[in-house]
């Protein structure tokens, strides 16, 4: 009872809010003066607060030279990547390119119906093979290049188209286009023999297809698909030349308008054609010419090369 009256009395209570009150205006003006002292003396407030440490700092940048270690591979390899994606199209559109043109032209092939007239030829030198090696599969391939001739009847004009490949001592060139055509009637080999003296290469008659070709290749074989007995076994020979009408053969059979094979024209002609990378065709090129830098180079890029290959129905053969 006496602790109720003591709280209920009204001195009490007056002492005790004015107790109270000092109290208050004393933390104020505690904190007030340690804020006018901070902002006197703002050195004392930065050295109170806590920073990183040496080891903290380590940690982080350490994190971060592995964040930007990881993004530069990620980009080098999608550069990579989209560099073998170009090298890739450049090969095919490329290999494709000639597979298509030389296939036109090939099936065009006509007969002249004259044993003296060439329809057909081909052959290589003995310095146009060059053996390639497949590291690390250690697989090995004879790659040639061969100059091609066709003779082609088209409405009144008679066309003569070749193909045959510069810098051949090397193992690797550019790839030209024959062309010549007349409108009177075919009385001898003319065309053959301006198409025989290719090295010069003459502008008036050759033009450019594309570059790095290493392989260029036919091969004959009559209606039943079985070549030519006079190519058999001939097709990796030091020296080999072989035309349609096939020399010594009659191409007619006695008082008839039957042709004999193999003389007239073969049925199917088997096609090759052998690209080097762009970038590898670049660095043979940039090596001393038909030096034996070029040739050990070549021998090592086997897995450098795409090879592309069609077989070619001829419309003008007799079946």
């Amino acid at each position: 009872m006496k602790t109720q009256a003591a709280n209920c009395n009204p001195e009490i209570i007056f002492r005790r809010e004015k107790a109270q009150k000092a109290q208050k205006g004393k933390f104020s003006s505690c904190a007030f003066c340690a804020f006018s002292r901070q902002i006197r003396n703002p050195q004392s407030a930065i050295r109170n607060r806590r920073a990183l440490t040496v080891l903290e700092m380590l940690v982080s940048i350490t994190l971060l030279v592995f964040i930007v270690v990881g993004l530069t591979a990620m980009f080098v390899q999608t550069q990579r990547a989209f560099k073998a994606g170009v090298k890739q199209t450049a090969m095919t559109d490329a290999g494709h390119t000639i597979l298509d043109m030389v296939a036109a032209d090939l099936s065009q092939v006509t007969d002249a119906h004259d044993t003296s007239i060439t329809n057909l030829y081909w052959g290589w030198a003995a310095n146009t093979s060059t053996q390639f090696q497949d590291n690390p599969a250690n697989v090995y391939r004879i790659n040639q290049l061969q100059q091609i001739f066709t003779l082609v009847h088209t409405n009144a004009e008679w066309v003569a188209v070749g193909y045959a490949v510069s810098n051949y001592a090397s193992g690797a060139g550019t790839l030209y286009r024959f062309l010549s055509l007349t409108n009177a009637p075919l009385t001898s080999n003319t065309f053959v023999t301006i198409f025989a003296h290719f090295q010069n290469f003459d502008p008036a008659y050759f033009h450019p297809v594309a570059d790095g070709v290493v392989h260029l290749k036919i091969r004959a074989f009559d209606q039943l698909g079985n070549e030519s007995f006079f190519e058999q076994g001939q097709d990796f020979a030091t020296n080999g030349d072989f035309s349609y009408p096939v020399p010594g053969y009659t191409n007619y059979l006695a008082g008839t308008n039957v042709v004999v094979p193999p003389a007239g024209l073969p049925t199917t002609i088997q096609l090759e054609v052998g690209v080097l990378e762009p970038e590898a065709f670049q660095q043979l090129r940039a090596l001393p010419a038909n030096s034996a830098a070029q040739k050990l180079y070549l021998g090592n890029a086997g897995g450098k090369i795409q090879i592309y290959r069609q077989n070619i129905p001829i419309a003008g053969a007799t079946r």
